[in-house]
């Protein structure tokens, strides 16, 4: 049983990270088993389809307690801390969910999982008649700042952000909340 649960773990893992690389279209399920040290066979035993992989695969990375943990004090610190770090195994899921727009079936679980268990959370979280609007406002920012440090790399926001820009950043966010 722990081997099973090893075994789907290395599964969901290296199913995020090919996907957060090579986009859904682009991604095969034996590219996947393969970096997970698994057989084919098992994707289907553990998740049934690509397409359930692909969302088991976001949904556990997009959880909206990332965020709605945060102390409300220093928030946009925080997120920019987030959105900035470069630590081993800890994973953005923005990049999985851009690359996954190109195909119909992956951008219908992507927006799904986004409104369910993201933006309604964070909509309640923040509160208020305006909670939906600097939930959008949030997920457009730290979008924005996914694409251009990620994907489509500007000096600016690649490696070490410089101090202006992250005080930026961090009072953007911050206004969310205040």
């Amino acid at each position: 049983m722990r081997d099973a649960r090893r075994t789907r773990a290395a599964i969901l893992a290296a199913a995020q990270e090919a996907f957060s690389r090579t986009g859904y279209l682009d991604t095969g399920l034996r590219q996947i088993t393969a970096a997970a040290g698994a057989n084919p066979a098992l994707v289907s035993r553990y998740f049934g389809s690509k397409e359930k992989l692909y969302e088991a695969a976001l949904a556990d990375l997009l959880a909206a307690r990332t965020i709605t943990t945060l102390r409300r004090e220093t928030f946009g610190e925080q997120v920019v801390n987030i959105l900035t770090a470069t630590v081993p195994g800890q994973r953005n899921p923005l990049p999985m969910m851009l690359l996954a727009s190109a195909d119909p079936t992956a951008r219908a679980i992507t927006h799904r999982l986004l409104m369910e268990v993201f933006i309604e959370p964070l909509t309640r979280w923040y509160g208020g008649p305006r909670g939906a609007a600097k939930a959008a406002c949030f997920s457009a920012l730290a979008s924005g700042v996914t694409v251009y440090r990620d994907l489509y790399p500007l000096g600016t926001f690649t490696s070490d952000i410089d101090a202006e820009t992250r005080r930026w950043l961090a009072a953007a966010f911050q206004s969310l909340i205040d």
